[in-house]
């Protein structure tokens, strides 16, 4: 169960005359700040877009990512396909926290206490912080507590990257995260991402490994990464 929990969680999310034709290929002007406001670099308004599995499992596949109001001030959902749903809540000095996380393809819900800060404020080249808390997993039908534990919340230093995908080539901003939850159940959870963001566009790439470790059995090791199509 944890094993598919775990997958369930980090799947998702992940993305003509010759004069036509070049158009259509011109990359989007370079990056040229060294700092961007987080509304700017995820912006928080209603659309969707598609990302393809470019390498590792489910290689090929393709992901619709939809992103929706929810239900009370600031707070807005992001759908995976039929993976997962994030819960975000936007503060009001424009952070992006992920407060929960519903599992659908297992029927639960991850909730973080407190919140896990997702993007600052402000994006700043070289910038890193660190949070812990409490994760818990509820049914999603009953909202039954099924599993606790602790989370370790942490994102590397910021950097810049020209990220080179599908839809074409963008000049933005890295922000990798690691994350490990341990499970009461004797059972450890850890995450590597890597979000590339292109400001005024939102995520462009993603890149993700995960370990699960279980004491006694054996663990497992995914990798995947997804592209913008468009």
């Amino acid at each position: 169960m944890f094993l598919s929990y775990a997958r369930a969680i980090l799947i998702g999310v992940c993305v003509c005359t010759a004069g036509a034709i070049h158009a259509q290929t011109i990359a989007p002007p370079a990056l040229t700040v060294q700092s961007v406001e987080a509304g700017e670099l995820f912006p928080l308004v209603p659309g969707e877009s598609t990302f393809e599995v470019v390498d590792g499992d489910g290689e090929g596949r393709q992901v619709l990512l939809e992103l929706s109001a929810a239900e009370g001030e600031g707070r807005w959902e992001v759908r995976f396909g039929d993976y997962n749903i994030l819960h975000l809540s936007e503060l009001s000095d424009g952070s992006v926290l992920l407060t929960g996380l519903d599992v659908l393809t297992q029927g639960q819900i991850v909730l973080y206490e407190p919140p896990v800060v997702l993007l600052p404020s402000r994006i700043v080249p070289d910038r890193k912080w660190s949070a812990s808390g409490r994760a818990t997993v509820v049914n999603r039908e009953t909202r039954e507590v099924e599993h606790t534990g602790e989370y370790q919340h942490q994102v590397m230093p910021i950097t810049r990257e020209r990220f080179a995908t599908p839809s074409g080539d963008y000049e933005g901003f890295l922000v990798p995260l690691e994350q490990t939850i341990e499970l009461e159940a004797q059972a450890v959870i850890r995450l590597w991402l890597d979000l590339g963001f292109f400001p005024g566009k939102g995520l462009v790439k993603r890149s993700m490994k995960f370990v699960v470790d279980k004491p006694m059995w054996f663990g497992s090791t995914t990798r995947r990464t997804a592209e913008l199509v468009r």
